[in-house]
């Protein structure tokens, strides 16, 4: 059996307050520090060694920090449109910061609506914006055509888009427009050419936003790097390969 060194209480005081000190240092400098130096080692065809210093990644207890909201994301961003709007928080404690129409053109060829932001951001790899409609959607007819929009902030420098696609299409629309009129006109004393006369309609009427809306929200969030590794087989659950509906049908 192993022999232990008595101590005293006052050398165990010590070295607990010795342990606070260094935990504190360390919180200190995980706040100042954002970014840590480290040695990249490679070796090329020859076998010989290659040493490259990478300054470009965070420390892991800054990076835990941001991922969880202890410390601050910082997200940068550029206005493409003097127009744009930054995006804000609508309340302390919101997951997704609102974001607000510039500009909305109709694609007819795709029977939807594009809306344009006028931003584009930047995060550092390893953090994702993704987009999201507002919980107000649900008074509107239109849904966002890729449902979770994910914009690559890491390397994507572009315009950040809603594209929503009504229900209904718009041309059931114009249709159940023309129905109505047409017999509109027939009710007037018009003749049946006069009722039958297709009428225009604009596109916008349908928008499901007005430029100036708040049209969805962005989420920032961590993602991992993964790699996939094939298996022969995979390890057994309870589940198994259970599929749709299979835990409601377990309760009966």
């Amino acid at each position: 059996m192993a022999e232990y060194k008595k101590e005293s209480v006052n050398d165990i005081f010590r070295k607990i307050n010795s342990l606070i000190e260094i935990s504190d240092n360390s919180k200190k400098s995980d706040y100042d520090l954002k970014k840590v130096r480290t040695t990249k080692i490679t070796f090329d065809d020859e076998g010989n060694e290659e040493r490259e210093d990478v300054t470009d990644r965070k420390d892991f207890m800054s990076f835990a920090k941001e991922a969880i909201g202890i410390l601050p994301l910082n997200v940068k961003f550029k206005k493409l449109d003097e127009r744009a709007v930054i995006p804000t928080y609508a309340h302390d404690g919101d997951v997704g910061m609102d974001l607000t129409a510039i500009d909305v053109e109709y694609n007819s060829s795709m029977d939807c609506y594009i809306y344009h932001t006028g931003l584009a951001f930047e995060t550092d790899k390893h953090y994702g914006i993704f987009l999201f409609p507002r919980s107000s959607n649900r008074k509107t007819e239109a849904y966002l055509c890729n449902h979770v929009g994910i914009a690559d902030s890491a390397i994507y420098r572009g315009e950040i888009l809603f594209c929503y696609k009504n229900r209904t299409s718009l041309r059931q629309y114009a249709f159940e427009g023309r129905m109505i009129e047409f017999w509109n006109a027939i009710e007037d004393g018009k003749s049946l050419e006069e009722a039958t006369k297709e009428s225009v309609k604009d596109p916008m009427l349908f928008a499901p936003y007005k430029v100036g809306d708040k049209i969805g929200q962005m989420v920032a969030l961590p993602y991992p790097n993964v790699k996939l590794d094939e298996r022969k087989e995979l390890s057994e659950t309870d589940r198994g390969d259970k599929g749709f509906g299979s835990t409601d049908k377990n309760k009966n």
